[in-house]
């Protein structure tokens, strides 16, 4: 069975590959077609997407789904979904595939497809991943500001600003782990 899936995925790739070349170079009137840096990292990514739905969870994949969503504050965020699910042991994420200990929200857009013990529930770990994305935006869009700079002390005063966790000592704790990394 794992060849067979080998096999196809190879043969997917190839025939995208070969997709991209005949559109890289088919003349339409006007000029070349052009495949901008926008189109090619949406190819890639709806790729990746693809690729990972019948993968188990790794800690690698989870890295590049918060890469392709566009999250803000990587490091910080993946901090959060080790703390968030007791590096990726925790009930919530094993049967709820949640990697961020997020609820089900009321009033902002959500790719979750139920609840689970009062967390919101995904029907794949990835769809968390994109829905943390909807969560940073919605709070961008009601005026939060989260700033460009690679600056993680930033990004812990919004977590704070906007009450992203229950447990007073949150902040304090990613403030740890990323201190722990840094060894």
């Amino acid at each position: 069975m794992n060849y067979n899936r080998v096999k196809f995925n190879s043969v997917i790739r190839i025939i995208l590959l070969c997709l991209i070349f005949l559109l890289s170079s088919y003349k339409v009137p006007g000029g070349n077609p052009v495949m901008t840096e926008e189109m090619r990292f949406q190819t890639e990514r709806e790729f990746f997407y693809f690729l990972i739905k019948d993968l188990p969870f790794s800690e690698d994949l989870l890295k590049k789904c918060i890469y392709y969503e566009r999250i803000k504050y990587p490091d910080m965020v993946f901090f959060q979904s080790q703390l968030e699910t007791g590096y990726f042991t925790s009930d919530i994420f094993l049967n709820g595939n949640n990697c961020f200990g997020m609820r089900f929200p009321k009033s902002r857009a959500t790719v979750a497809t139920g609840t689970y013990k009062e967390h919101a529930q995904y029907s794949h770990w990835s769809e968390s991943v994109i829905d943390y994305a909807l969560w940073q935006e919605w709070y961008l869009s009601r005026g939060y500001r989260i700033g460009e700079s690679n600056d993680d002390a930033f990004y812990l005063v919004f977590l704070k600003c906007v009450h992203y966790a229950v447990d007073p000592r949150y902040v304090s704790k990613l403030v740890e782990m990323a201190q722990k990394d840094m060894t």
